[in-house]
């Protein structure tokens, strides 16, 4: 009986382990979690979409077409590990969502119609009538008007501010981003794309 090689058993140890954590749900803080891709791009017809994936699964993508109409999904880890999608069209017919696990509503209803406004006849307060009543006349008798003498107030004499130039902005420094990072410029739009490497 032949023996596997050391060689053989730690390639399958290897692949074990490597299959066992990239099947692990992300167990961190959602808010931390890293951004994988990021993607966006706007053309010069009036289009324009963004994408882009996270380690804990959420993953988002949209793009809106000339008249405005978007139209997209997005996907999440339920907390019992399944993944969610719900996929979307917003424009001048409303918004419109799906998923399987979303409820099915019922076809077209129609407008509940709304009635108009008629004040029921116990809020209708009868009139009233009185008899006019005399306006006492009054004299006006207006005071004379105190007008002061102005008070001499001489103005501070302008000097300038010594000039002073201070820069606020940093000196530039060379970014080096924790992936790959394109940025692609047309005349009529662009696309920017990253993936973490």
């Amino acid at each position: 009986c032949q023996y596997p090689s050391p060689i053989m058993i730690r390639t399958v140890c290897l692949l074990a382990l490597a299959a066992y954590v990239s099947g692990q749900a992300y167990n961190g803080d959602p808010r931390n979690a890293a951004i994988l891709t990021d993607s966006r791009y706007q053309n010069g017809d009036g289009k324009f979409g963004s994408s882009y994936s996270q380690e804990d699964g959420v993953e988002f993508k949209e793009e809106t077409d000339a008249d405005g109409t978007r139209r997209g999904s997005y996907s999440y880890i339920d907390p019992s590990g399944q993944k969610k999608t719900v996929s979307y069209t917003a424009g001048k017919n409303g918004f419109q969502a799906s998923g399987s696990h979303l409820p099915v509503g019922h076809n077209q209803l129609g407008v509940a119609p709304t009635p108009g406004y008629e004040p029921l006849p116990q809020y209708n307060s009868p009139q009233q009538q009185s008899a006019p009543r005399a306006i006492p006349q009054q004299s006006y008798n207006p005071q004379p008007a105190y007008n002061p003498q102005p008070a001499y107030n001489p103005q501070p004499a302008y000097s300038p501010a010594p000039q002073a130039y201070r820069t606020t902005t940093p000196q530039p420094h060379r970014f080096f981003p924790p992936g790959k990072l394109s940025l692609n410029r047309s005349p009529d739009g662009f696309s920017y794309t990253f993936n973490k490497a």
